[in-house]
């Protein structure tokens, strides 16, 4: 048997190790229902911010899609403006160039030519999109003005810096003789650059 002091002593230390760990399953169980309490609550944040969110979600999902329609929309509207300032610009081509084309090719032969193609691009558009439009009409008639402008133009510079050339040195031309008459002897030029 043991002594009663060694198992006096033996209860006390059972006794202080078995309140030790009662203490210390206390501590455990506190923390665990603070864990719990914790977890509870971050749950319901959790679940309030997901109801948030797919609200906001809700809310936002037709105001983009509106948003993407409105910007469709906005593009459309765009390029039918365009179009139209492109269709548009055919109807001014004659306001736009029937001074140059009056006032003639003389001096200012580049733009004159700019204008006659855009007149010539206005009739083509109105052939094939509107051929019974008086726009029409009036291009064909600044084109045709154009047209016998440049004619008079060419007429007259050819007129002031041709020579004439006698028809016998164009026969001896014509046929490779090399000996031509020295009084008959007219050199061929070229028109000037500028011309």
């Amino acid at each position: 048997m043991i002594p009663p002091q060694e198992a006096s002593a033996r209860r006390r230390e059972i006794e202080d190790k078995l309140k030790q760990e009662e203490e210390t399953l206390s501590f455990i169980r506190d923390s665990l229902e603070k864990s719990d309490q914790l977890t509870k609550n971050m749950v319901s944040i959790l679940s309030s911010f997901e109801s948030r969110l797919m609200k906001l979600e809700n809310s936002i999902i037709p105001v983009h899609k509106q948003t993407e329609n409105l910007q469709r929309l906005q593009e459309n509207v765009e390029k039918t403006l365009s179009c139209l300032d492109h269709v548009i610009s055919y109807y001014h081509v004659a306001s736009d160039t029937e001074k140059i084309i009056r006032e003639g090719p003389t001096g200012r032969l580049e733009e004159y030519l700019g204008s006659m193609a855009k007149i010539q691009k206005a009739v083509e558009y109105f052939q094939d999109n509107s051929p019974d439009s008086p726009e029409l009409n009036k291009v064909k008639l600044l084109f045709e003005r154009g047209k016998e402008s440049l004619e008079s133009e060419f007429r007259s510079l050819m007129t002031r810096h041709s020579k004439v050339v006698s028809p016998v040195l164009i026969l001896d031309l014509i046929s490779g003789e090399d000996e031509l008459e020295v009084q008959e002897e007219v050199p061929l030029e070229h028109l000037p650059e500028g011309v």
